[in-house]
């Protein structure tokens, strides 16, 4: 969103909402800053009655907001309809008031609701220190104090000073209690204070280095974000209460390797610990702003209508390139979602990538391993899929496996006992898996080098008939889209290797949609260099050009000419490639660096590897990893196999 910081010099508050005001006719929509109670009540509803674009007071709904998504979570845990809760809000300014509203319009009910201020308990009757907004939460009580609300209270919210809830005040408070204590810089007790009065309790504050930060970048952007794309004329609480709920949805799902590492652990769970999305947690994004545009939509505030599916796509295509091309190909995998074999099924990352595929519908997950421990794996992790599962050691499958691969490796060394071995290694019973036709595609190298997983495929998959087995890249660079092979199978190609090599990558350029613009890579431009390994790049081009005369192919040539197409026209203007997508290096040392160092410093993101020509879709894990990563190798491996079966099937 392109935001612009506005200082109103102005204390008179009419003077104040008129300036404003006339600001309308150039911006989408107006978020109020830094500005107290009682005045920022007032303000923000003459501007809304004033201007036809949304106007948000996010010191107001953003904690009210972020808060609900955490209150909903945790009367989940805990059990508690939120009809029937007692919640003391200590804090009776712009925040405290927006909760209170905001809890009730999610359920709760107002004469459940206690309100403190400085003075104590607003309680009718009450008039020091009281206005409008507080008398609408004044209830008949004989509480006078915090401590006399708090007992046998269900949920407290804390919006005003360090240090006022003590553990007694904690004790006394009723089974599993829900306390968000959010004063800023620092709470109204701290998280260790209140686990040592009780371990019962869900905590949250406003601060990053305890659980359940309660952080209102959760909100107002995305909130503005799903606003501005629907045309909203306002913020009504149908989008705020969308917002909280798929912020509390969100947090239920499979947390991203990223935002662990983000925040140094190793495990980031539902539970009592984790009932807010993490603030660094890109699909936020994803979640939120199609839920307010969604409820825009439906409570008639929006000016346009948008097909929300769509609409999640451009979402995507603004967290970047490769978002928007993973998110194609997830579609394309969800067509047909297709039976994914994974070599190592007991890994905990493996098992997490392969229930979000499995309840995305992205494919049919296969693990092998143990299946007392994977299902004990999954029960741990509180996660709701029964994964097919094989166990080589003692599958029933493993003897007509090991006949099928003896047949087949009997004249290259293989005997009928290291036959019955061989299906005992995962690499080769998952590979055999694809070969008999029990699954469509096999996926290992988390835990295994890529030689031994390719060395199985090969040996039990074998390459496709006049092709040579290669791998490659996706490389995602800003706006633009590179293939870079060979990366992983082959150490330093012939010239009908490096061939086979190119036309390998030019058909995964096509399954992206992408017209193949191939340069073949070296250290000479066009004949500039006579040397061995630039003769062979040209006969390797040469080759190209007599077997596939469709392809757009030249070399050799230096990458910046490549890429360049000014260079290209400046320098050589007889070639036909004009900023090549497909980048063929003459060895895997300079390919295999060229990703290293791209991805690292030159900000481009690496999917792969892919491997590429053989007879069965195959293909490796990178080295580290995490689940997201997993995840794109397995939709690579789904869009591989249906295209597989399209062509047995032609």
């Amino acid at each position: 969103i392109d935001v612009f910081d506005i200082e109103v010099n102005e204390r008179d508050i009419d003077r104040f909402v008129d300036v404003v005001a006339a600001l309308e006719p150039t911006f989408g929509g107006i978020n109020l800053e830094d500005i107290k109670a009682p005045e920022c009540f007032y303000i923000e509803q003459e501007l809304q009655k004033l201007v036809d674009i949304p106007v948000f007071h996010d010191d107001q709904h953003g904690t009210a907001i972020i808060s609900g998504a955490g209150l909903i979570n945790a009367l989940e845990i805990i059990d508690k309809p939120i009809a029937d809760i007692t919640i003391v809000v200590n804090g009776a300014g712009a925040a405290g008031i927006a909760c209170a509203d905001f809890y009730c319009a999610l359920g709760a009910r107002k004469e459940n609701i206690i309100m403190c201020d400085s003075k104590g308990v607003i309680y009718k009757g009450r008039t020091a220190g009281m206005n409008e907004f507080k008398e609408a939460y004044a209830v008949e009580t004989d509480k006078r104090t915090l401590a006399d609300a708090l007992v046998d209270a269900d949920v407290f919210i804390g919006l005003s000073v360090a240090n006022i809830l003590t553990r007694e005040m904690v004790r006394s408070m009723g089974r599993d209690p829900i306390i968000f204590a959010m004063a800023n810089p620092d709470p109204e007790i701290t998280y260790e204070e209140a686990q040592a009065a009780r371990s019962d309790t869900i905590f949250g504050t406003g601060r990053s280095d305890y659980p359940n930060q309660v952080n209102n970048v959760l909100g107002f952007p995305f909130i503005f974000r799903g606003a501005l794309d629907v045309r909203a004329k306002s913020i009504n609480m149908d989008m705020k209460i969308a917002c909280a709920k798929a912020l509390a949805d969100l947090a239920k799902e499979d947390v991203p390797d990223s935002v662990m590492r983000a925040y140094g652990v190793t495990s980031l769970r539902y539970g009592r610990e984790y009932i807010i999305p993490k603030p660094v947690d890109p699909r936020v994004l994803l979640h939120v702003a199609p839920a307010v545009a969604k409820a825009a939509m439906e409570s008639g505030v929006a000016r346009i209508q948008i097909d929300l599916e769509a609409y999640k796509d451009q979402l995507a295509g603004r967290q970047g390139k490769g978002v928007q091309v993973m998110r194609n190909m997830e579609h394309k995998a969800q067509r047909d979602p297709k039976r994914v074999v994974f070599a190592e099924g007991e890994q905990e990352k493996i098992i997490r990538a392969a229930h979000a595929l499995e309840t995305g519908g992205i494919a049919r997950p296969i693990l092998l391993g143990r299946p007392k421990y994977i299902r004990k794996q999954i029960e741990e992790m509180g996660l709701e899929f029964s994964p097919e599962i094989h166990y080589p050691l003692e599958d029933e499958e493993r003897a007509p496996f090991a006949e099928a691969y003896y047949q087949r490796r009997q004249r290259r060394g293989a005997t009928a006992l290291s036959a019955v071995e061989a299906m005992r290694r995962p690499n080769y019973f998952g590979a055999m898996l694809v070969q008999q036709g029990e699954a469509d595609a096999f996926i290992s190298g988390l835990t295994y080098n890529n030689s031994d997983v390719l060395q199985a495929a090969l040996q039990v998959v074998g390459a496709k008939e006049g092709r040579w087995v290669s791998g490659a890249y996706l490389m995602l660079v800003q706006d633009r889209i590179f293939i870079f092979t060979d990366t992983t199978v082959n150490p330093n190609p012939s010239a009908d290797q490096l061939a086979a090599i190119a036309m390998n990558a030019a058909e995964l350029a096509l399954a992206f949609d992408l017209e193949p613009r191939i340069a073949m890579l070296s250290f000479s431009n066009f004949g500039s260099v006579d040397h061995e390994d630039a003769r062979k790049v040209r006969r390797a081009t040469e080759i190209v050009r007599q077997q596939r005369p469709d392809l757009i192919i030249d070399g050799e040539m230096q990458a910046d000419v490549a890429v360049s197409a000014e260079l290209m026209e400046e320098r050589y203007p007889f070639s036909e490639v004009r900023n090549a997508n497909v980048l063929v290096f003459p060895d895997a040392d300079a390919a295999n660096a060229a990703v290293k160092l791209m991805s690292r410093l030159g900000g481009a993101e690496a999917i792969g590897p892919v491997v590429l020509g053989m007879n069965k879709p195959i293909h490796l894990l990178p080295t580290g990893a995490d689940v997201r990563d997993i995840i794109n190798v397995a939709i690579l491996a789904t869009v591989d196999a249906q295209d597989a079966n399209v062509m047995n099937n032609a």
